[in-house]
């Protein structure tokens, strides 16, 4: 009797091997393009642990396209402080994220601003009404609600500022 030689099988040999849940999972993403993707959605929900509360707190993450990461930024001085730390950011950034790498530049950006959007000239603008009578001062209970409604600011000056202008202006 002469022996027959086991059936070939289908598919590649790594895939009849015993392998993590987690290395199957990173495998079948890069098998179908999306690992990169994944780690890009990383970099958007977790970008509080990776630039740390300060900046985060003012920045957020839009995309990133052609290598490139588009950051938006609340406001211009923090836009001119983070272009002057930029290659401490990158450099940060892609430590932290390890192999390969998913971008190479960070672009900060204005938020709401983008180039696709159209330049526009605003339209002109109604003229306001004149200027008020001058009136009496709030006194009186009315006084005495302003700084009620005001207590809630927490910030001292400020809440003092707003107490001020209520106080000369409610009518």
């Amino acid at each position: 009797m002469t022996r027959r030689p086991p059936p070939k099988r289908s598919g590649s040999p790594r895939a009849f091997e015993t392998r993590s849940a987690a290395d199957a999972i990173i495998d079948a993403l890069a098998i179908h393009g999306l690992s990169d993707e994944i780690r890009a959605q990383r970099v958007i929900a977790e970008w509080g642990d990776l630039v740390g509360p300060k900046v985060a707190a003012r920045t957020r993450p839009d995309r990133i396209v052609d290598r490139i990461l588009y950051v938006e930024v609340a406001t211009s001085a923090w836009l001119q402080e983070l272009n002057l730390l930029k290659a401490q950011l990158v450099m940060g950034l892609t430590s932290r994220l390890g192999d390969p790498r998913l971008f190479d530049d960070v672009r900060f950006k204005l938020a709401g601003r983008t180039r696709r959007e159209a330049v526009t000239t605003p339209a002109p603008r109604p003229k306001p009404p004149g200027p008020l009578a001058p009136g009496k001062p709030a006194s009186g209970a009315t006084r005495e609600q302003i700084v009620s409604e005001v207590s809630a600011v927490d910030d001292e000056e400020l809440r003092e500022l707003i107490a001020r202008v209520r106080i000369a202006n409610d009518r």
